[in-house]
């Protein structure tokens, strides 16, 4: 049986194409179905299908990165890609990815099984022989891409010696430090490189939208690496800026420690500008580590934000982001330190609708790619936390002025919450849902307490009879007063005054 994995983020799609053929019938064995990429991968590594479906537009990662991902794992797998866009461009793609077929939705019974009665030709006519030995090629290739890689990242994240043999003495090399929004552009970008066959193309994951890209040619391909670099510029980097680019001077292999530090010092000044995605030259300047001898003062925001000093806190943040701009501060620690801000800001209104906004920040945070867009995304925290203090204030007042109405005339019988409601142009329903929120009682709990606070007095200071005081609380009868007296105090009024007279 020729084993199919099946990849589209529409359930109905996964559905439609299951039930479309009779796929036991034609010697097909569905072995597997995912609504995104990375299910679809792990279904990939455990099943290992000889067929793969998939669609070409899916969330988090496309499928033109899934395809990427599985050519590098195998390079003898079929891949056909379904999708709704009649473009030149996906096909183009499409024929970059060296993918099998290219199927339109929606897709038709006779289409597709042509398609895949095609391929399974393909496979079956295949040598075996052949197959293990290309695989065998394959995965030798990999092996040594993969020691490769390994030692360019050590090389970009620590520095130090270069290994020369490793990465060939003769070679010349550009190293790219990219921080990206839009991460199918990194994939597009990875394809356009891979065109140039005089180069060696590797493009790492840094980590949170950062990527090292290494181009590498030999002496005579010196200029091929300056036109693949100038592509970058002209293609990914003047149009809608979903890119940023700190880019390396070409360098001998021997230099590469140095060519990493150039691309992440100019990556690390894009980060402070608001002009320009793409720098390769100017007066480099190293990015350090001084953000963490910056820190904010965390108790100083909360008491700042007590005291609805937010001005102050604007223009604090401000300061202390023109300060690491002048020492072109690592723009990871500048980050790590304002999340630490909003994780502050979020222990301020903690239980409130406001802790979930706070959060939907910091899932924005990871799109910021420019220190501007760190202090609005800054302002907009305060500005909201402004609203929610706006919010605290008008509901204390509110609060005190119904407390203050209850305790002047509680004591009328004919005294109610619609009365109170009107007295305070408010709903009875808006009242009673904010006062509950506010004080954690119901409004006419209150009354009650008001009311038998005020019994206790006439209790001990006067003569009244039980149902004298009933009367001048606002009871319209003993036993109701008696009754809530009982349930508040928990005696009742005639033991509460007697136990009073005895301790006397």
């Amino acid at each position: 049986m020729t084993k199919v994995l099946l990849v589209d983020d529409e359930r109905y799609m996964i559905e439609m194409l299951k039930e479309i053929i009779d796929w036991e019938f034609y010697g097909f064995s569905i072995v597997g179905t995912a609504e995104n990429a990375r299910d679809g991968m792990n279904l990939f590594y455990r099943e290992q299908p000889d067929i793969i479906i998939t669609d070409i537009c899916m969330d988090q990662i496309s499928g033109i990165e899934f395809i990427t991902r599985i050519r590098l794992i195998n390079a003898s797998v079929k891949i056909m890609i379904l999708s709704a866009y009649d473009k030149f461009e996906y096909a183009q793609k499409a024929v970059k990815l060296d993918v099998d077929g290219y199927l339109l939705k929606p897709v038709s019974r006779d289409e597709l099984l042509s398609s895949l009665l095609e391929l399974q030709k393909k496979l079956e006519s295949g040598s075996q022989y052949q197959e293990q030995i290309r695989d065998l090629k394959y995965s030798l290739d990999s092996l040594q891409r993969k020691y490769v890689e390994e030692q360019l990242i050590r090389i970009y994240e620590h520095g130090g010696e270069t290994a020369r043999k490793e990465l060939e003495e003769d070679s010349y090399w550009a190293v790219v430090s990219i921080q990206a929004v839009v991460r199918n552009e990194i994939v597009f970008l990875e394809q356009d490189m891979k065109t140039y066959d005089d180069l060696e193309v590797f493009l790492l994951f840094v980590g949170d939208g950062l990527f090292a890209l290494f181009l590498c040619g030999d002496l005579e391909n010196r200029k091929t690496v300056k036109k693949a670099l100038e592509q970058i510029r002209q293609k990914y980097c003047e149009r809608d800026r979903t890119l940023l680019c700190g880019v390396s001077t070409v360098e001998e292999a021997g230099s590469l420690s140095e060519a990493c530090r150039a691309s992440k010092g100019f990556l690390n000044l894009l980060f402070y500008t608001e002009e320009g995605a793409y720098l390769s030259h100017g007066i480099m300047r190293e990015c350090r580590d001084t953000a963490r001898g910056m820190e904010i003062n965390q108790e100083q925001i909360l008491l700042w934000l007590a005291a609805q000093e937010t001005e102050r806190l604007k223009e604090m943040f401000r300061g202390w982001l023109d300060s690491c701009a002048k020492n072109n501060a690592d723009c990871s620690e500048v980050i790590h330190i304002f999340l630490q801000c909003i994780s502050t800001m979020k222990t301020y209104v903690q239980g409130s609708p406001k802790e979930k906004l706070l959060e939907t920040i910091i899932e924005e945070q990871k799109q910021i790619i420019r220190s501007s867009q760190l202090a609005a995304l800054f302002e907009r925290c305060l500005s909201e936390l402004d609203e929610e203090e706006l919010h605290r204030n008008k509901a204390a007042l509110l609060i005190a002025n119904a407390q203050n109405l209850i305790r002047n005339n509680c004591f009328d019988e004919s005294f109610s919450i619609e009365v109170l409601a009107d007295s305070l142009n408010i709903s009875k329903s808006y009242l009673s849902r904010l006062y509950k929120d506010e004080t954690g009682e119901s409004v006419w709990n209150y009354v009650i307490r008001v009311r038998i606070a005020r019994a206790k007095e006439l209790l001990i200071h006067t003569d009244n009879t039980n149902y004298g005081i009933a009367k001048a609380i606002g009871y319209s009868s003993e036993y109701h007063f008696s009754r809530a007296f009982s349930k508040i105090v928990g005696v009742s009024p005639s033991a509460y005054k007697k136990l009073y007279m005895d301790i006397q």
